[in-house]
Formats: structure tokens, sequence, C-alpha cells
């Protein structure tokens, strides 16, 4: 299949850093709020705080629930930043700080820092919080943790009253207060996924379910992804743009194997395939004027001409020293008629040759480069090389010296030596005239029957091809030591090794043999095995299907570059395709600048959100999302499990994502039963997923008789100490 898609992707550029948008201050509290008690809500999530009136429809501050405290390098003045002022240092970005562990506030230091960010950003600059507090909690949140909160509202800021209540209910009832009585929330929060019952206006905490999968370990996961799929990409990604692309580019797969599917399809892999380009500098390229332009070549020349000086006086030296070496051996050699065969042997040595023929080889080996210097400094071209000869060869030991028949011998190796490349060289000569033959006699019966010599070429290859795949799948199944064919052989190994080979049937009570159960026993079969393989029948074949398989795109015009062995298929080259995208790509050439600093994000944009469905994907050990609503509907009767499918309401950072809904209402079908009439359950998701839980906690404070009843005042905070609340339908139960 052909995955070649000239047209170009849209790119989608990503920061480096979280844009710094400037948290606002408001002015309006003495002529609005003063002495009017209004309630403070404050949805205080993980993620992001909200707050604000409870008479406004929206939170008029939404931040990074976080804050960076450091000592400033340059004043030694400690210095502190909170929510989205953050990312206005670098410094600050650095250092940064949450009061939650997971979802669960447990640093009270930091709480304060953001509550105080809160007030003073509503204007707010009385010693002491003359408002109501309604503040979000998580469900099931330990008493320490609201112990905590309460000590910190009621000590440190001498609050009235503080009501908690979870943000999930809060969001069920924003969306509908006269369906908030029965349903089923499910929460795909900051942290975790959380399937909470509601019946009857109370919340069933005792069969609240929770997968261990939300916005955080989602991006991790999306990191993780990205850092595998570029493992030597120059830019490094941070937290902040993985939670970007999650927000920005992930989606829910109605099927999630069918949609993986499809992306072998390249007009689908081309719609679906994100481009995500990271800021880079481009190298700035200097234009030269033509003047410029003439000095540089003609400083260019020079160099040139300086180092071929250079080279010529250092060949001219080295000339020089082999002519002085030369004169040096030969007065040696002229010596040896004067001196005895000790001395003379003696000054050999001290020259640094063994014997009298190293001095001669000495002399001859000096002579030929002398002269090939010379010819190459006179541009005389050389002569070919006669061939050697080996005079004393033929004549018999009796008429030599002991010194010429050791040479004798060193000739006869030599020639031996020589005659074997000669008779190399004309069989090397003879297999070219008969490769040229068999092509001569092939042409021309590619030209006499065409049809006939294609099937024949196509027949060849084919079969070829099968050999070269047997081989391959045969070598596979040996690698691996539970195969059937790796079995065998270490049986037949087992066998020839052994000095008693086992009979072919083995009698009752006979010891069974035992050979392969212990490593060791593998370990010599891996070395049998390794040393058995051939690679230059592997580079032969691999030569000659290489020949076919050209001579077929030459001559057959339904053989295209596809069809070859080599060529990219579906099953082999996807890993390219989704690392690069569909484009032209010249391995010689390489990636541009700018596409080295270029995601594709394609297959993770359906990955990263099916753990909520498929947690093993992860190795999470924990049901996806239908089957815990499966195992929260069981535990109610018929009756209870219809009204609380009948309002499904999804809410959460991760409801956001396209395609959730949909999947988990055509999934919900599956564990319902069979109705033809009607459609027995519905699945919404929430009007505002972020700000939906600020405004339903907003709601409950516009009837101040109720938000009288469920709030704790200071009087039952002291009496009964801070993990004390009121139970009301929308908030956590309160435990002795």
């Amino acid at each position: 299949m052909d995955m070649e898609v000239d047209e170009e992707n849209t790119v989608y550029p990503i920061t480096v850093d979280k844009q710094y948008t400037p948290t606002p201050d408001y002015s309006d509290y003495k002529e609005s709020f003063a002495s009017t008690g209004t309630p403070l809500v404050i949805d205080n999530g993980s993620w992001q705080c909200r707050a604000g009136w409870g008479s406004e429809d929206r939170p008029r501050l939404i931040f990074d629930n976080q804050i960076a405290k450091f000592r400033d390098r340059r004043g030694n003045v400690p210095t502190t930043f909170v929510g989205n002022d953050i990312y206005s240092d670098v410094q600050a970005r650095n250092n940064l700080k949450s009061a939650f562990d997971q979802d669960v506030m447990c640093n009270p230091e930091v709480m304060e820092a953001v509550l105080d960010y809160i007030f003073v950003k509503l204007g707010i600059e009385a010693e002491r919080i003359d408002h109501p507090i309604v503040m979000t909690e998580p469900v099931c949140v330990p008493l320490h943790s609201r112990s905590l909160m309460s000590e910190l509202l009621f000590e440190a800021y001498q609050v009235p009253s503080v009501t908690y209540g979870i943000d999930s209910l809060f969001s069920l009832y924003a969306n509908g207060p006269e369906r908030s009585r029965d349903g089923i929330v499910v929460s795909a929060g900051h942290q975790f996924s959380h399937v909470i019952p509601v019946l009857d206006g109370k919340v069933h905490l005792e069969h609240v379910k929770r997968i261990s999968y939300g916005g955080e370990p989602a991006s991790e996961y999306m990191l993780k992804l990205m850092q595998m799929k570029y493992p030597t990409s120059p830019m490094k990604m941070s937290t902040t743009q993985s939670e970007t692309l999650l927000i920005n580019h992930t989606y829910v797969a109605h099927d999630y194997l069918e949609e993986l599917a499809s992306y072998e399809d390249p007009e689908v892999f081309k719609a679906k395939d994100r481009v995500i380009q990271f800021p880079f500098t481009a190298p700035v390229v200097e234009e030269k004027s033509e003047e410029e332009q003439a000095r540089l070549a003609a400083k260019r020349r020079d160099q040139g001409l300086r180092l071929q000086a250079q080279a010529a006086k250092a060949r001219l030296e080295k000339l020089v020293k082999r002519e002085a070496e030369l004169v040096e051996f030969n007065e040696l050699r002229s010596l040896r008629p004067t001196l005895k065969k000790a001395e003379w042997t003696e000054r050999l040595k001290s020259m640094g040759f063994k014997d009298e023929a190293d001095l001669d080889a000495a002399i001859k080996t000096t002579e030929a480069a002398i002269k090939r210097a010379r010819n190459k400094e006179l541009g005389i071209e050389e002569e070919e090389k006669e061939p050697p000869t080996f005079p004393l060869v033929d004549v018999p030991d009796e008429e030599l010296s002991e010194a010429d028949r050791k040479e004798k011998k060193k000739q006869r190796l030599l020639k031996a030596s020589y005659d074997a490349r000669m008779r190399a060289k004309a069989a090397k000569a003879e297999e070219a005239a008969h490769q040229e033959e068999l092509a001569r006699l092939d042409a021309e019966k590619r030209e006499k029957d065409p049809q006939t010599w294609l099937a024949e070429l196509h027949a060849r290859r084919m079969e070829l091809v099968d050999k070269i795949k047997a081989k391959k799948q045969l070598r596979e199944q040996l690698s691996d030591r539970r195969s059937h064919a790796s079995q065998l052989r270490m049986k037949s190994i087992a066998a020839l090794a052994s000095d008693n080979p086992p009979p072919k049937k083995r009698r009752k009570g006979q010891d069974e043999d035992t050979f392969g159960q212990d490593d060791e026993d593998w370990m010599v079969y891996r070395e049998i095995h390794q040393s058995r393989e051939d690679d230059s029948e592997d580079e032969e074949e691999a030569t000659l299907l290489n020949d076919y398989e050209q001579q077929l795109l030459k001559y057959d015009p339904n053989f295209l570059e596809e069809h070859t062995m080599n060529a990219y298929t579906p099953k082999n080259s996807f890993l390219h395709y989704y690392t690069n995208g569909l484009g032209p790509y010249d391995p010689a050439v390489g990636l541009s600048l700018e596409q080295t600093y270029q995601l594709h994000v394609n297959v993770e944009r359906i990955r990263v959100p099916e753990i909520l469905f498929q947690p093993g994907i992860i190795g999470l050990d924990q049901t996806g999302l239908v089957e815990t609503i499966q195992d929260v509907l069981k535990r109610f009767d018929a009756q209870a499990r219809q009204r609380l499918v009948e309002n499904i309401l999804v809410t959460g950072g991760m409801a956001q994502i396209p395609g959730l809904i949909d999947r988990l209402d055509n999934s919900i079908r599956s564990i319902l039963p069979f109705s033809q009439d009607k459609k027995l359950y519905q699945v919404r998701s929430a009007q505002h997923c972020l700000v939906d839980a600020w405004r339903g906690a907003a709601m409950v404070t516009r009837s101040s008789e109720r938000l009288r009843k469920i709030a704790v005042t200071r009087q039952e905070y002291e009496e009964y100490g801070g993990g004390y609340i009121k139970e009301h339908g929308l908030g956590n139960l309160r435990y002795e």
C-alpha cells in the first residue's frame, strides 16, 4: 500500500512555557460586598482554584492552585508568587509547590498563601473575613485534611461559618437542581476519576468507586509516549506542554481497535495526524556582497597555493632523505667483500637489518620509491609492472650457497602465491565471460519471447522470496527456546552429545532426558546455532533477489517499487510514518531544521484517553469506566438502578475530551437490559465542566435558610472540632 501523501498537514505551534495571564485585581469590595455578609465560594481543586462571590454567576478568579516560594538571588529577600503570577518569573517556575498530595490538602502553609492571594485579589483588606465560606472538597476526604482546613479558616481568618461539599455533586446540582436527587456522577478529575451514585438526594459513599487515572496521570502518560517516540529529540517536553496536547489534541474513539485499524488508510492518517511545531531559532546566514565573495575566493586560492607549495616541499624533503638512505645502504653493501662474516652480520644488525637479503630488499624498495617520486615530479606516468622473476627456483640446491638456498625457499613461496593470484584472475575473467554469455542469451530470450521470459523471472523471484522468508521464520523459531523447532533441534543436539543415545522408544521406568532444562544447556545450543549461520549465503541471495527485481522494474510495467521485498509496507513502515508523517522523506538528506523541532501526534490522540476504559494498557490493575459503573449498579435493586441510569452526568476536566460522552453512551447500552420501546438511560455532559462545581456551590448560597442549616459555625467548630461537618445531599458524610 502506498502511503505517500504530498499535501501538507496543518502545523500547530506550541509554546515552551505556559503563557502568563495576569489575575485581575478587584476594587469594588467596599462599595458592593463589605458588611453585606455575601458568601464567598471557593472551588479548591488540586489543579485550579476558582473563587468568587456567591451572588454572581461566574467566579472572579481562576488560577493554577500552586505557589512558588524562594529567596531572590539579587536582593536576597524571600519572594512568593501565587497562581498565574508564577509564569511571569523564570525562577518562580522552577520552585513550584502545591498544598495537595494528589487530591488531598495536606500543606496548610501553602494553602494559607493561596487564601491570602484570593482575599487580596478580591479587594478584602480587613484583618478578618466576615463572610461565610463555601468550599469544595474531594469525595471521602480524610478528617485530618478537613481539620487542617477548618483550623486555618477559623483561626487565621476568623470566618463566621464554613460549608463543605463535594465538587462533583455541586456540579450535578448546577446542571439541574430538579434532577440532582437521583443519578450517577462520573467525575473525571485532575488526579482520579470517581463514579458516585446519588439516590433520593443522598450520596452513597459506601458504593463510590475510584479509577486511579485523571488529567495529571494522562498528561504524564502523554509525556512518556512522546519521550519514547522521540528519544533523540533536541527539545525537552515539559508537563505543561503534554497537558496542552491532552487538552487540545486528544479524543475518545468510538471503537478503539477499529479506530487504530483506520490509521492504516493514508487519507485517514493524514486527517488525524497532528503536527506540533516547537519553537526554534534558525541560524543566521549572512549575505555577502560580490566584492566580499571575490575576496574570499582569492583568499581560498592563496591558501590552496600555499598548501600545494608545502606539500611539494615535504615531498622534496622526503625524496632527499630517501636518496641519502639509498647511498648509505649501497655503501654498506660495498663493504661486504672487505669484512669477515661476523663483522658483516654485526654491521647489518647495527643498521637494523636481519641479514643480507633484508638489506637487498630495502635497497630495492627505496629505489622504487625514489623512481616513483621523480616520475611524479616530472609528470611521467608509471610503466606497467613487469611480472616478477624467480631465477633460483629451477637451480639445484647443490649449486647454491646457504644464503641462496634460503632465498630459493622464499622465491618458491612467492612464486606459489603469484601463480595462485594469476589462476584466480583467470578464473574471474572466465566467470565474467560466462556471465556475459548468459546475459546475452537471456537478452535474446527476452527479445524473442518477452512474456515467457517475464513469467520465468517472476517464478524464480517468488521461489527465492519464499526461500528467504522460510529461513527467516526458521531463525525466529530457533531463537525462541519454547518453539517446536527449537525443541526438536535441542533434542537432536542432546542425542548427538550423549555417549549412550536414548532409544527411539523409552521403556517404562527409564530415566527421562533432562537436557535443556538448565540454562547452561541452552547456552551451548546458542553457540552451536550461531556458529552454523552463514551470512555469505544470505548476501548472495539478497544480491540475486535485487537483480531479479531490478529487471522486473525495468521490463514489467505492472511490477512497481512497492512490490519489491525491501519496499515499505504497512507492517514495517508505520513506525516511520507515525514519527515523521506522510510527507516525502529522503534518508540521504534527512529532516529539515523545522521538521527536527516537530512532533507528530496520531495514535497517542486516542491511546491516552482510552485508559479510562482500558486501564490495563498502562498496567493499572483496575476495571474500566463502564465496568466500574456496572459494578456500582449491581449494588442497588432493579428499580433504583433504573432511576440511577436515567441521569448519568459526566463532569471534570477530562469530560471536555471530544467523544467521551458518545463512547460512554454507546458502552452503557451493553450493560443494561435491552428495551425496544425507548432508551432507558441518558448520559449527558456538564454544561461547563470546569466551573460547574463553583456554580453549583454558588447556587446553594442563594438560599440563606439552607446555607444556615448546613454551615458549620465557629461555635460548632470549637465544640466538635475541625473534622465536624453537617450532612447534606451534596457533601460527605460525618463519621464519629
